[in-house]
């Protein structure tokens, strides 16, 4: 019943809002007329900058991606020599 009230309370106050506060005004224009709209050099440069942009990102994360797996090899390397030389120095014993 309390619910029933809130719910029927909130639909007249939304009813009482203005179209135009929640956007929909059924006389709004739906943006800018085709002949207004020209593709420029701006946007060229700024879209050629994005590519440029994101080909340096891959080729920095290229490298970086790279030099961690060297660390991993040579610490995997490190670890298997450790291990060989504790192996022939029990050995010796």
């Amino acid at each position: 019943m309390l619910l029933t009230a809130l719910v029927h309370d909130a639909a007249h106050l939304f009813a009482e809002i203005p179209a135009d506060v929640l956007g929909l005004a059924a006389d709004r224009e739906e943006g800018p007329e085709p002949e207004d709209v020209k593709a420029g050099w701006t946007g060229f440069a700024v879209f050629i900058g994005l590519i440029v942009a994101v080909v340096l990102l891959l080729v920095s994360m290229t490298r970086h991606i790279r030099k961690v797996r060297r660390q991993q090899d040579d610490e995997a390397e490190d670890a298997r020599y450790e291990t060989e030389q504790r192996d022939l120095a029990d050995r010796e014993d």
